[in-house]
């Protein structure tokens, strides 16, 4: 007869048995996991079809797709290079350039989250405090969420579609910033976590990150980080645009930039790893709105995540392992 406390032991066991494999594992899970995605989406809209609209892609089609996506990540690292200024991180620009580019292997983690990597990288490698540079993180993805909903909502508004979803999302960020910069509150809230079991041991640490993101949310840094953000995402709805008439359909800027930009952040709000079948199928159910055939939407959908979210993935583990072998 098995006891509570075996049990108990079986069960912990078994969860960091789990958590070992998503460690060691986790890009190649959430690579089937893609697989497995694209095949619901080959199956959903006949794969012969599927097939066949792909296999018209022109790989000057591809091409563009990864050369718009490549400038979209010198936006991207600029924003995170101006943030490191922003808080006097002393860094050479080649080694934040290293940073930057390999931690583009994490997107494929919830919400990109497994990106703190990059503070770490910092600390091992520079001495910077992670504590301070974990802010940059998270204000890239607050930023890259405000462009991403400014992409959705001028295409709800082009076609009168109803924006409260997006209303919610950029009100609950704005609201966010707001209570950010209200300091002599945030002070005295943490000031008081010092008497709390467990996260007083963390204190300090919290108080350095707190004060990091006060800086990033001032009005300047957002706006210039925004419009980065604005022009490194934009670039990859007019990718998806270029997809589309690489199809041989009709299909307008417009449309590009709302398509991928409400996938992204449907993708973004779900938490799973890298938006998976979240940020899919809102693409696909949003192009057969639109009146583009199944087998379309499903291989615009399919051409433009590869070229994009796994065309990071790939990119940042050649930089990393370029790196490690040249250290």
């Amino acid at each position: 007869m098995t006891t509570g406390g075996e049990t108990g032991e079986i069960g912990s066991t078994v969860v960091d048995r789990f958590r070992r494999v998503v460690r060691d594992h986790g890009i190649w899970l959430t690579a089937l996991l893609s697989v497995v995605v694209f095949l619901g989406l080959a199956v959903y809209a006949d794969v012969g079809d599927v097939t066949t609209a792909l296999v018209t892609v022109e790989w000057g089609t591809f091409g563009a797709v990864v050369g718009l996506t490549t400038v979209g990540y010198g936006f991207r690292f600029a924003k995170w290079h101006y943030y490191l200024r922003r808080l006097e991180v002393d860094v050479p620009l080649d080694a934040s350039a290293i940073t930057f580019f390999s931690g583009l292997m994490m997107v494929v983690t919830p919400g990109k989250a497994g990106e703190v990597w990059k503070a770490w990288f910092l600390r091992d490698t520079h001495g910077v405090s992670a504590s301070k540079t974990t802010s940059v993180v998270g204000a890239e993805r607050v930023t890259d969420l405000v462009a991403l909903s400014a992409m959705a909502a001028l295409g709800l508004l082009v076609y009168s579609r109803s924006s409260l979803p997006i209303v919610v999302v950029l009100g609950a960020i704005a609201a966010g910033i707001v209570l950010l910069q209200w300091r002599r509150a945030c002070l005295a809230i943490l000031g008081r976590l010092e008497s709390v079991p467990v996260l007083g041991e963390y204190a300090t640490e919290l108080e350095r990150f707190y004060e990091s993101a006060y800086r990033l949310f001032q009005i300047r840094p957002l706006v210039v980080s925004t419009l980065l953000s604005l022009a490194a995402w934009g670039l990859e709805g007019v990718a998806l645009w270029l997809v589309l008439e690489g199809f041989g359909v009709e299909a307008t800027l417009v449309i590009g930039l709302f398509v991928f930009g409400l996938g992204s952040v449907v993708g973004a709000v779900s938490m799973l790893p890298g938006g998976l079948a979240a940020a899919e199928a809102s693409m696909v159910g949003l192009l057969i709105t639109f009146g583009y055939p199944e087998a379309v939407a499903a291989a615009a959908t399919i051409v433009i995540r590869v070229g994009t979210l796994w065309y990071a993935a790939a990119l940042g583990t050649a930089v990393f392992l370029a790196y490690k072998a040249t250290r």
